[in-house]
């Protein structure tokens, strides 16, 4: 009985103290959510701010001032996405090893090596007014809630055991050029055609370099044929990078597009945007209203800096895709036995040279140099399993990189003037100081303009073929200059009555290069058909093409299959309805449909038995990794009747195109039958085309998953149509990137602003507003942030009031 009475008090204690664990538990993690009502008294504002928040959690914040409308938001974004904005400075300074040790060191290698902290201090000390108060309030109320807080931070903070540091202007700005890194992706391809042509010859490399008609001929210089293999050790390490911040994909673009009052159903003009950026949680925005004394807006922010990126004010609505800018380049430099010195037009020229130091946590800090000709950093150096500063172990080749967001710093002051902008020609004005990343703006305005702006620093170069690493002794291969705004791409209200870019070619015959890497013309040929199919659109429209599944791409491609097998014997039953399926279908990428699923991986099948017999599985993914090469070089090697790369160099016999179509169905075949079984009704899309919204601890352990990732998710689309759902080609069929908001505005309802996020305002997994927009995202729904005070109340609206601390 003794015995009984000793096991039951044990239970009952055990039971206790996990319930008091429990608790406790609970309530660390609760007392780390926002606080959305009630009162708090600071030091930084000169009145009270009013904050209301709808129950999707976007503030509305109304101010006197605009500097405390700043600081308010620096309280907000504080609020809910501290730890994201953490690691972001931490990122561009060269810090994550300081609190993930040793496996960040290559990444804070690379950011050092890259100056970006350097730059960001630069650019504040330089910085004129207004925009250097607005970026000081901001950080006095990120500050103010880091000291309100009292240590109760999201759980991020707690398992890797370290507290916040104080907020500084300069961490805003970083943040700025770590949008430009992700954003440029025109110079992963200089490497990669470089070691091919080393490898394979200019001749052979010409068949799959993307090129159009009117840019200069890939001129391959003469000189790369005598060098050492390239390294790759930069482009490595910043792959790895992306994978670990979760900033995978390279469709790296968006749609955006605007109907004038002549096309639009309500008689105003209504515009929308998509981004496409790397799926991630959190969201990559935070939305949010703004009501003060002269800053009037809506939209979307990065959280740690405080700017509408893209959204409106009073007067006028912006929205953005990514030019694809060739704004950075390489160059292979000679450089003395002391390692000081590089040579230049017969002459030598000092480094300048760097010491710094990474501090890494439970571990030793790691000395560093950075070195740099007039050009830029020199990155050779840079590996992703490089932990010494021996250079000479790493690499045989010392190359240099330019980039113009090293080099110009007018970013944010750019989008304040938009923000600020009273009419269409203050907002040009504004766009004209924007540099990295290069963007298309459409925008439109109250008096019924549509518009389009080409805004990017592009370089003057001597020559229009910029495929390739230059030789970095010659000052001939150095840019000229830039060119001039005024000469941009720019125009408004066209005949046409809209304007639209998808990240495409969007002039012919500019004099200047722009890039040689646009995406295919899938997306925008579909936008330009729902536009041009109606007389009017509306808004309820807008919302149908954000969500339309339709490739072009593959209505191009099917045929070649079909055609392929014109005449053959075909003697399995899966193929001869696969083939069916094919011949049939509508080129609409559907989860409930097996077509696409067979579609994806005859062309996952098709690209590998093109290239990689050849290329090896090192060079053929660096072909692949930007997913526009091979997607548009496919194309024009189907509509050839003979490749050399056709070939299957493994096998005694001489391959054709057919042959090669061929197999590619029949392995994709098998797969899907290894996959999902025989029965092709099973094959649906969505069944292996999937999305997970996941945090930068996903894959650390199940339990991380299971409370930090949003997902999975079966899913439509594909890299090719106008709801982008990427996947990798090194990674099928995991979604990678696609919609990272979706916007609409109707000029006729200046009160209505649709949007929705693919997860939710909050950054702490334990709040109802992590994923709550999640359902409607994926349902392409969306919400409406209205403006009415008097809304506000009658739908009990939470209330925040910020007050100002009497001195």
């Amino acid at each position: 009985m003794k015995f009984l009475k000793k096991i039951l008090f044990f239970f009952l204690t055990g039971i206790i103290f996990l319930a008091i664990a429990l608790g406790i538990a609970n309530y660390l993690l609760k007392s780390s959510l926002a606080v959305y009502s009630g009162e708090i008294n600071l030091s930084g504002i000169e009145s009270t701010v009013e904050i209301y928040r709808d129950k999707y959690a976007v503030p509305y914040i109304r101010a006197n001032s605009d500097l405390d409308a700043s600081f308010a938001l620096g309280f907000l974004h504080a609020q809910e996405r501290l730890f994201q904005m953490d690691i972001m400075r931490r990122v561009g300074f060269g810090r994550l090893s300081e609190v993930f040790g040793t496996k960040t060191i290559p990444f804070d290698r690379m950011f050092k090596s890259m100056r970006f902290g350097k730059i960001a201090e630069q650019i504040y000390n330089e910085l004129e007014e207004p925009y250097k108060s607005h970026i000081e309030a901001y950080a006095a109320g990120v500050n103010a809630f880091i000291q309100e807080a009292e240590g109760n931070f999201q759980i991020e903070f707690s398992l890797l055991n370290y507290q916040p540091e104080k907020w500084l202007p300069e961490h805003t700005l970083v943040i700025g050029k770590l949008l430009a890194w992700e954003l440029n992706i025109s110079w992963w391809a200089d490497i990669a055609f470089t070691s091919l042509i080393q490898k394979f010859g200019a001749e052979k490399v010409k068949e799959i370099i993307p090129s159009f008609d009117e840019n200069a001929p890939a001129i391959v210089p003469d000189f790369l044929a005598q060098l050492p293999a390239v390294p790759t050790g930069f482009v490595d390490t910043d792959k790895l990078f992306r994978e670990f911040i979760g900033s995978t994909g390279t469709h790296i673009g968006s749609n955006n597009w605007v109907v004038g009052g002549t096309k639009s159903a309500s008689g105003k003009p209504i515009i929308a945007n998509d981004p496409h950026l790397a799926f991630q949680t959190p969201s990559k925005w935070y939305v949010v209203s703004i009501r003060s004394s002269n800053w009037n807006v809506d939209g979307f922010t990065l959280p740690g800096v405080p700017v509408i990126v893209i959204g409106k004010n009073d007067n006028i609505t912006w929205t953005m895709t990514n030019v694809m800018a060739d704004d950075a380049d390489f160059y292979i430099e000679k450089l003395d036995t002391s390692k000081t010195k590089y040579l230049l037009d017969n002459e030598w020229n000092e480094l300048r040279i760097e010491r710094d130091s990474i501090i890494v946590k439970d571990s030793s800090n790691i000395e560093m140099i950075s070195k740099w000709t007039h050009r830029g950093p020199i990155v050779s150096h840079i590996h992703p399993y490089s932990t010494i500063n021996n250079d000479s172990l790493l690499s045989e080749l010392d190359i240099s990189m330019r980039w113009t967001a090293l080099e110009f710093h007018t970013e944010l002051s750019a989008v304040y003037d938009m923000n600020f902008a009273r009419n269409e020609s203050e907002f040009k004005l504004g766009a004209g100081k924007f540099t990295a990343p290069g963007q298309n703006f459409v925008y439109a305005d109250k008096e019924g303009n549509i518009g389009y702006i080409c805004a990017a620093k592009l370089p003057v170069r001597n020559t229009n073929s910029t495929t390739f690493v230059f030789d970095g002794t010659d000052s001939s291969n150095d840019w000229t200059g830039y060119v001039d705004f005024d000469e941009m791409p720019m125009f408004s209200n066209p005949s046409s009555g809209f304007i639209a870019t998808a990240n495409n070619k969007t002039i012919e015959d500019f004099k200047y290069h722009i890039s040689n890497l646009w995406e295919p013309p899938s997306r925008i040929k579909r936008i330009f058909e729902l536009l041009q199919k109606n007389e009017f659109h509306s808004v309820q429209d807008f919302m149908k093409y954000q969500n339309d599944f339709y490739s072009h791409y593959a209505s191009e491609i099917v045929p070649y299959i079909i055609t392929a097998f014109d005449n053959a014997e075909i003697n399995d039953n899966n193929l001869r309805t696969a083939l069916s399926l094919l011949k049939n279908w509508d080129f609409n990428f559907e989860k409930e449909s097996q077509t696409p699923a067979i579609y994806a991986n005859f062309y996952q099948r098709f690209v590998e038995n093109i290239f990689l017999d050849e290329m090896g599985e090192n060079l053929f993914e660096e072909y692949i990794f930007i997913a526009n090469i091979p997607y548009r070089k496919v194309t024009e090697l189907l509509s050839q009747n003979y490749s050399s790369w056709y070939d299957d160099i493994n096998t005694e016999s001489i391959e054709s195109k057919n042959d090669i179509i061929r197999k590619s169905l029949i392995d994709a075949l098998v797969q899907l039958e290894d996959e999902l079984g025989k029965n092709i009704s099973q094959w649906q899309w969505g069944r292996i085309h999937t999305l997970t919204l996941k945090h930068v601890f996903s894959g650390q352990s199940k339990i991380a998953d299971y409370f930090f990732d949003i997902g999975p998710f079966e899913m439509g689309g594909d890299g090719t149509t106008v709801n982008n759902m990427e996947y990798s080609f090194r990674e099928p069929f995991d979604v990678k990137l696609g919609p990272s908001m979706r916007f609409i505005y109707d000029y006729a309802e200046p009160d209505n602003f649709y949007y929705v996020l693919p997860n939710g305002q909050s950054g702490n997994p334990f709040s109802e507003h992590y994923c709550d927009m999640t359902e409607l995202w994926l349902k392409g729904e969306y919400l409406i942030m209205k403006h009415d005070k008097k809304l506000f109340e009658a739908l009990e609206y939470s209330k925040l009031i910020l007050l100002p601390v009497k001195e």
